[in-house]
């Protein structure tokens, strides 16, 4: 009987481990920004096939064009022969290798990331220093077309003297040289980052759910205690806010690098299922500990973007999707994203000059932007967000003041039982029980259902150009 039951397990790992797509990632040379990846199939695959890298990530509104940072994309076929593939003409990020019936075992190709950095938004590129390389793993993946549901073992390889943090499998204790990563699915994996080299630290916070400060600072190493301490804070807040936290772990990554390319960029971050990267100069590091009001006052942004793992990565609508895409979406409801998650920070934290900056954003922007009705307002930052940020920071400001006027309105009828912490909480648990996005026919319909107190006339107003 024990023989059976060793056989089954056996027979069920293989089984499992045959159905995983392999990734490798690798970078062994310090002379170049040049990272390897591969992509095998669990068994051969028959072309033709077609090989895609995402333009849209989620939270960026953007189009990334990471396709021109590949190089020397290759098949190679069963015999070990290596065939070019050849990039769509048409403008796509897209490659093909079109022999019908040839078998294929893996494609290869390179990234440059120095390239990528000098030609990309800094919060959409990945970077490679002396002693580091922070990745953002959708800005190197991409996926076979057809394979993307498909189990991902992924294998990271590097210098043996280099550590390795991955935010799919965070840890204190780093692995080093190498390190394999599984994943449910090309989409999780691409949601993660790493970090490999011996110029970052990683420091493990207790909190609701283990917390880990993963910082890279070029010039020298930042004071991350207090980063630690704003994180679990934001832990408890979500907590209470709505219930619950959807992550099992989380990690907070921060880039601060001398720029390659002289340039004036907001300092943005991005978020994940289950982590946030932030990036800027090395202007901003903080080199001690910060007293309490400087903690209040600088948390808005890691509650922001921890939040984000609530809404929208798990509660969104409209166009918008928790995960890449070959095409950038059209969204209607930006101002829902990110409105209603600066709204939690402002709500909480009760930072007066977050509702001044929301004000002057709406009401002192430029009157082009003030004469776009909301639904064009996000329209417009769907692809410009970050590089107009004129229109990301009058989008999610008007989110934001729809949310102050409804909350105060809540307050007012409910004599102070209910509040859009109601309203946020209850979007969060629909989407969580019907597994969808909402339309923006029933979003209207969803915040009023949440108080039974009817909030048309605010999100109607909101909905008009500003006068």
């Amino acid at each position: 009987m024990r023989i059976l039951i060793i056989l089954i397990a056996i027979s069920s790992f293989s089984s499992f481990s045959s159905a995983q797509l392999r990734y490798t990632l690798s970078y062994k040379d310090s002379s170049a920004s040049v990272l390897k990846v591969s992509v095998e199939a669990s068994s051969p695959l028959t072309a033709p096939l077609s090989f895609i890298m995402p333009r849209s990530i989620p939270g960026h509104y953007g189009v990334c064009y990471y396709d021109h940072f590949i190089t020397n994309i290759f098949v190679v076929s069963n015999s070990g022969v290596k065939y070019a593939m050849v990039k769509n003409g048409l403008g796509a990020p897209r490659w093909s290798y079109a022999d019908t019936g040839r078998q294929v075992v893996r494609i290869e190709y390179e990234v440059d990331l120095n390239r990528m950095e000098r030609n990309s938004m800094p919060a959409e590129a990945s970077i490679v220093r002396p002693g580091f390389a922070g990745i953002l793993n959708y800005s190197v993946f991409g996926w076979i077309e057809g394979t993307e549901k498909q189990k991902v073992q992924c294998k990271v390889s590097t210098f043996t003297n280099w550590s390795i943090f991955s935010t799919n499998q965070p840890a204190a204790v780093l692995a080093k040289g190498g390190m394999d990563i599984n994943a449910e699915n090309y989409y999780e994996l691409a949601d993660g980052q790493l970090f490999m080299g011996t110029a970052f630290q990683v420091k493990e916070f207790k909190g609701i759910t283990p917390l880990f400060v993963a910082s890279y600072c070029q010039t020298r190493e930042e004071w991350i205690d207090d980063y630690g301490l704003q994180g679990t804070m934001s832990m408890e807040i979500l907590k209470d806010y709505f219930g619950e936290l959807p992550f099992q772990h989380y990690s907070i990554m921060l880039i601060k690098s001398l720029p390659l390319e002289k340039g004036n960029y907001p300092s943005l971050g991005m978020e994940h299922l289950s982590s946030s990267t932030f990036f800027g100069d090395t202007t901003g590091m903080r080199r001690t500990a910060m007293s309490r009001d400087d903690i209040k006052r600088t948390m808005p942004t890691f509650l922001h973007h921890m939040g984000h793992a609530l809404i929208p990565l798990r509660s969104y609508g409209d166009a918008y999707r928790p995960y890449v895409m070959e095409i950038p979406p059209i969204i209607n409801n930006i101002w829902y994203n990110e409105g209603f998650m600066w709204f939690l920070p402002y709500d909480e934290l009760k930072l007066q000059n977050m509702k001044i900056n929301f004000d002057n954003s709406v009401y002192k922007t430029s009157s082009e932007i003030k004469k776009l009705s909301l639904q064009q307002l996000s329209q417009a930052a769907s692809t410009m967000y970050s590089a107009d940020f004129r229109l990301g920071r009058a989008v999610f400001s008007r989110g934001a003041l729809m949310a102050v006027e409804m909350d105060n309105y809540l307050k007012e009828k409910s004599n102070g039982t209910r509040s859009m912490k109601d309203v946020l909480r209850y979007l969060y648990n629909w989407s969580k029980e019907n597994r969808r996005p909402f339309t923006m026919e029933e979003f209207p319909l969803l915040i009023n259902e949440a108080c039974h107190i009817d909030l048309s006339s605010i999100y109607k107003k909101w909905l008009l150009p500003i006068q």
